[in-house]
Formats: C-alpha cells, structure tokens, sequence
C-alpha cells in the first residue's frame, strides 16, 4: 500500500511539471538551464526545450500512472517496460535538448 501511494505522490508530481512546461513555463525547473549564465542560455530555444521536457515528461507520467493503477498487481514485466521506456524516454530528451534545440 504504501508503495502505490509513493506512485500517486509522483504521478501527481510529474503531472504538474508536464504541464508547466508544455504550457510554456517552468524553465527553472530544468536543471542545467536554470545555472547557465545569460550567454549560454542565447543559445538555447526555451520554447522548443520547454516542448521537449513537455514529451519526455508526459512519457513518464504516463508509464507511472498505468503502474499507479495497477499497484501491486503489475507484471514484473510491465514493471521493466515501464523502466526501459522511461529510461529510452530520458535519452532522448537529452539528445533533443541538446541537438534540436539550440538556435
């Protein structure tokens, strides 16, 4: 039980960033981007990297919410397709970021 509540915490956690940055807000939260200097962040496309943190978030409050509803009656091997989407999920999002989304 409280495995699943841990879920729900995190669903709701990932939930509200999904939508702070595909809406366009939430920059800060980004780490790397919100230490940059002035000059460094010229070279980045906040619009763009605030849309693919958006993607690469909303992949993984997905997975864990499928995982939040099933809680304890997930397959073992839901669990390590949810991990491994999540971790392809996150590669690519760095690999976006740093590539796509420079001016």
């Amino acid at each position: 039980m409280p495995a699943r509540i841990v879920l729900w915490v995190i669903f709701a956690v990932f939930s509200a960033m999904t939508v702070a940055f595909l809406s366009g807000h939430g920059a800060n939260l980004i780490a790397g981007y919100n230490t940059a200097t002035e000059a460094e962040k010229e070279t980045v496309n906040e619009r763009k990297l605030l849309r693919v943190m958006g993607g690469g978030m909303l992949v993984a409050t997905l997975v864990i919410f499928v995982l939040a509803l099933l809680g304890g009656a997930a397959p073992m091997v839901l669990v390590c397709v949810s991990t491994a989407v999540i971790a392809v999920g996150s590669v690519a999002m760095v690999y976006l970021a740093n590539t796509k989304c420079k001016k």
